[in-house]
C-alpha cells in the first residue's frame, strides 16, 4: 500500500491488471484481490482495467468467459468500491513483444 500511495502524477487514472490462462475464468474465487483493490482505491482512486492476454484467435471467447466471471463478481458486490464499471481489453502476446488488439 505504501508504494501505491506514493504515486503523485495528476494523470494517473487506470490500474491495469493483466490476466492470462486460467486466471481469466478463476476471477470470482479471488476475493482477496478485490479486498486489496478496495484498499488501494481508498488510498488513490482509479479506473480498473482488465487486460486479457490471449491469442488473437480466441479473444472473443476469452472476453465472453471473463465477462461472465466479472458479472458474477459484480453481483456479489465485490466491485462496489469503484466509481465506474471496469474496462476489459484484449491483447495478444507475440514471442518477444506485445501487440494491442483493437
Amino acid at each position: 500500500m505504501r508504494a501505491f500511495s506514493t504515486i503523485t502524477s495528476p494523470v494517473f487514472s487506470d490500474l491495469v491488471i493483466v490476466l492470462a490462462g486460467d486466471a481469466i475464468i478463476c476471477l470470482p474465487e479471488d476475493v482477496a484481490l478485490f479486498e486489496t483493490l478496495d484498499k488501494m482505491n481508498r488510498v488513490r482512486p482509479f479506473n480498473l482495467v482488465f487486460l486479457l492476454n490471449v491469442p488473437n484467435s480466441s479473444q472473443g471467447e476469452a472476453r465472453r468467459k471473463f465477462t461472465g466471471s466479472l458479472d458474477f463478481v459484480t453481483a456479489k458486490g465485490l466491485l462496489d468500491f469503484l466509481g465506474s464499471p471496469p474496462t476489459i481489453r484484449c491483447a495478444q502476446s507475440c514471442r518477444y513483444a506485445w501487440d494491442t488488439a483493437p
